[in-house]
Order: C-alpha cells, then sequence, then structure tokens
C-alpha cells in the first residue's frame, strides 16, 4: 500500500495541466530544473520499482532524463514552431539572433535557427555524456538489472547523431 501511495504522489508531481499553454523556458536552466522534475523523476521511480538504490544510478538518471528531454524537444521542434511555439530556450534563441516568428514562418530557413538547434542538442550530448560518466568504475557498464531504465539513452544517442530540423 505504501509504494501505491508513493506511486501516486510521484504521479501527481508530474501531472501539472498548467504547463501545457505555458510559454517556453526564458533559460537553459528552467528547462534542465523542468526535466529533471519530469523526465528524469519518471527514471527515478522506475529505478525505486525495480529495487535500485543507488546515488550513481540516481545521478546518472538526472541527467539522462535532462537529454532525453531536450531530444524529445528537438525532434518535436518543427510541430511546435508550426504551431508558433519556440520549444528552444529564449537565451538561446536570443544569443543566435533567432526571431521566433521568423522560426515559425520559414522553419529551417530562419537566420540562427542552425546555431540554436546546434547548442541546444549540444547541451543535451552534454548530459549525455556525464550520465554515461556515472559508470567510469564499472568499465562503462551498466549493472544488468538497470538496463531496462537506461536503454532510454539508446534513443537520446540516436538523435544526436542525425539531422533535427528538416
Amino acid at each position: 500500500m505504501l509504494l501505491l501511495l508513493d506511486i501516486f504522489g510521484w504521479i501527481t508531481h508530474l501531472s501539472k495541466d498548467s504547463e501545457l499553454d505555458s510559454p517556453g523556458h526564458m533559460t537553459s536552466d528552467s528547462l534542465v530544473a523542468h526535466a529533471e522534475s519530469t523526465s528524469s523523476t519518471l527514471l527515478y521511480l522506475l529505478l525505486a520499482h525495480l529495487g535500485l538504490v543507488s546515488e550513481t544510478l540516481s545521478h546518472a538518471a538526472s541527467h539522462l532524463g535532462v537529454a532525453q528531454s531536450i531530444s524529445i524537444l528537438l525532434r518535436a521542434l518543427p510541430y511546435h514552431a508550426s504551431k508558433g511555439k519556440m520549444v528552444i530556450p529564449a537565451e538561446i534563441t536570443a544569443k543566435h539572433g533567432v526571431v521566433h516568428d521568423d522560426v515559425f514562418r520559414r522553419g529551417p530557413q530562419a537566420t540562427g535557427i542552425d546555431d540554436a538547434v546546434f547548442e541546444f542538442a549540444t547541451l543535451a550530448n552534454d548530459h549525455l555524456l556525464t550520465a554515461r560518466s556515472m559508470f567510469k568504475e564499472t568499465g562503462g557498464k551498466i549493472p544488468r538489472a538497470a538496463m531496462a531504465v537506461f536503454s532510454a539513452g539508446v534513443s537520446v544517442f540516436m538523435v544526436s547523431c542525425s539531422p533535427t530540423y528538416e
């Protein structure tokens, strides 16, 4: 019964309807905090369900969740742009001179969008590399029992190797 209540608490924490219509994140830090409280939280829940309690696993899950969130946002960028929503944090788009309305109208031809996407993807890659570095003591091997949870990193890696905005 206690586990069921704990799971309900996690799900309640994740479901925030007010975020569905909210504007994009202003900073990378706010997006990372959001990713840690959503995607990373799901990974923590999976680890807990499997009885895998470890600081190393939790730290790796935190970074993998952030990388996963960013890769999902990058894959969804064309869709969101077509709906008039920018998913790349404003500090990144401003740094590269991206005009949001230009992205909404011109898509990948918008000035600065390639550089903004690259910087955002680099942030995801940095988190993926940090997650991988958590397993240096084990020769880079993830414990077999945790493979189901950390296999989410495969899709993040595949996105980082392919074009994101076509």
